[in-house]
């Protein structure tokens, strides 16, 4: 039976950098060596063990690029024709690989050939047509075969090379090559073994670059980007229109959180009166930031390591969000860390520059992240209250690969490497990439300068890429039990947050009725919606509407209206 490990998601994330090449570029390229742009805020992961195993996983591998052009430049000057040798030897196995995959469709269509004309039943012409294509695939793939087999040796001839000592170059070098992919198998998924017995994860900045990226996924400020206006085909007035929670401008708006699943529209707006009084009060009794302060005092039991009942992985903070063509003077803040005074002021001011949002955090499971974005203001002598949920779900199979039964033992690296050497062609031929190996070192070594200090003409600095949100599975293929999961914890934070806000206000000697009744109609809804499109059928909707079946609709024949 697995344990709860809060780090499973970043867990995953290290594995998938192992596992998908794709993703450990966008890791490095995207993230480690883009300083221009700050990085997108980690919810339910750390982002540098995720990039240290980045570089790992590059390092093995490319590792392997150069000794794989060692072998083969050493062959060459040692014995040209052994290298062609090398060339048709891969290719050959590569060819014999797709000839038996061949061979097999190709025994089963026989088979059936042969028993339709055994039992005289009637042939589809695209049978025997894939049988003839088959059969030709075979012929072509023996005389390439045999092709190849032969110009190492003619190659040799015309050189003058001895055939028998070509032929133990080739089988020397060809065990050179398969002995480094083996060793770089083995190595990875030794370090993938590691990085999934290790508790805790090593997650200490080691350079420069690191100690940015560990202090930008958690900076109290957010650089979030407006949405683009929309293309004539989305503007078209002739476009029916649909309903949808989490438009674009939401969902960039809370960079890296994952998919907006719920949302007060409109905020909850109450005046402040005293109990007495029957008209509003003329100042408020009280600052934005004290009631955040009391939020931030009573929410925070709720993640108390001592208490059974407490939320898993609970965490509040404050962000400070702004949009990233409002930082063009690239302020201190950027770089530096804001403190409490500042965060407070901002709180106040709920007209400038940074708005500011309670950022409450939990996940049951180490991977299904729900945040909640509560954002308190007092303007016109009236507390207002956004609250907005976000949800990340979990990452790919392919990255859980590790969580399976035996997946992380000395087995587990016997048959990587056997897998290795089954695709020694690919690997071989994959040392292509070694040509870009200059570019990704040089960026890195030049992601030790902050380029958010340096204002460029044109550019802005907000994140462009959050990692999490990447590999995220899609929405609509989540589990119902996770769907579940986040409701709860949000109708939990919900009730939590309106509870304690009703009880500032009380000690403040304001009239609450009004809240009571606004917050008691949000709790009984009970409703989370989850996005996506609403498609309305078959329905009347609005006082007296009638709605009759058409009768001559085909598939509501037999219904009919005659009777």
């Amino acid at each position: 039976m697995h344990t709860l490990r809060l780090n499973t998601a970043t867990r995953h994330l290290c594995a998938g950098v192992y596992l998908d090449r794709g993703f450990r570029t966008k890791v490095l390229h995207k993230v480690h060596n883009d300083t221009r742009h700050m990085i997108a805020p980690s919810y339910g992961f750390d982002l540098v063990p995720v990039v240290r195993h980045a570089w790992r996983a590059w390092i093995l591998e490319h590792a392997q690029h150069v000794a794989v052009v060692l072998v083969v430049s050493i062959g060459f000057a040692a014995n040209p024709p052994a290298v062609v040798g090398i060339g048709c030897v891969l290719c050959v196995v590569t060819v014999v690989r797709l000839a038996a995959r061949h061979g097999v469709h190709l025994a089963r269509r026989q088979a059936k050939v042969a028993t339709d004309s055994f039992l005289h039943r009637a042939m589809w012409r695209s049978t025997t047509d894939a049988l003839r294509q088959g059969r030709r695939v075979i012929w072509l793939g023996g005389w390439a075969v045999l092709g190849l087999l032969s110009a190492p040796f003619l190659l040799a001839g015309v050189q003058g090379v001895h055939p028998e000592a070509m032929v133990r170059t080739v089988i020397l070098l060809v065990a050179l090559l398969a002995g480094v992919v083996a060793i770089r198998a083995a190595l990875t998924q030794w370090c993938m073994n590691a990085m999934h017995h290790a508790d805790p994860l090593d997650d200490t900045p080691t350079t420069v670059r690191l100690a940015d990226i560990a202090a930008q996924q958690y900076h109290p400020v957010v650089v979030y980007r407006r949405p683009e206006p929309p293309t004539p085909d989305e503007a078209d007035e002739l476009r029916l229109p649909r309903w949808r929670l989490g438009d674009e401008e939401e969902e960039d708006f809370f960079v890296g959180a994952g998919l907006l699943v719920h949302r007060w529209m409109p905020p909850l707006a109450i005046q402040l009166r005293a109990e007495e009084d029957e008209e509003e009060s003329s100042s408020p009794r009280f600052r934005a930031s004290e009631l955040v302060a009391h939020l931030r005092g009573t929410m925070a039991p709720l993640g108390a390591a001592d208490d059974p009942t407490s939320l898993p992985g609970f965490q509040i903070r404050d962000r400070l969000f702004v949009p990233e063509d409002d930082v063009a003077e690239r302020p201190s803040w950027l770089w530096e860390d804001l403190d409490q005074t500042e965060i407070d002021a901002a709180v106040d001011s709920p007209y400038g520059l940074l708005h500011h949002y309670l950022e409450i955090r939990t996940s049951a499971t180490g991977e299904i992240v729900t945040t909640v974005f509560l954002r308190v203001t007092v303007k016109g002598r009236t507390l207002s209250l956004d609250f907005a949920a976000t949800a990340l779900t979990r990452t790919p199979r392919e990255f859980q690969i590790l969580d399976g039964h035996a997946e992380s033992g000395a087995g587990a690296v016997v048959r990587a490497l056997l897998r290795a050497l089954a695709g020694l062609p690919a690997e071989v031929g994959a040392a292509y990439r070694l040509v870009l190996a200059p570019w990704t070192l040089l960026r890195a070594c030049l992601a030790g300068r902050n380029g958010l200090v340096r204002p460029r003409r044109g550019r802005t600095v907000g994140p462009i890429l959050s990692i999490r949100t990447e590999r995220a599975t899609d929405w609509e293929n989540k589990s119902e039990f996770d769907e579940v999961t986040i409701q709860d914890h949000v109708k939990l934070i919900e009730l939590r947050l309106l509870n304690c806000t009703e009880t500032f206000l009380k000690k403040r000697g304001l009239d609450v009725s009004g809240f009571s009744k606004r917050a008691a109609s949000i709790i009984n809804a009970g409703i989370l919606n989850m996005g996506g499109r609403v498609d309305v059928k078959d329905s009347a909707v609005g006082p007296n509407s009638q709605y009759r079946h058409d009768v001559r609709d085909d598939s509501r024949a037999e219904e009919g209206a005659h009777g």
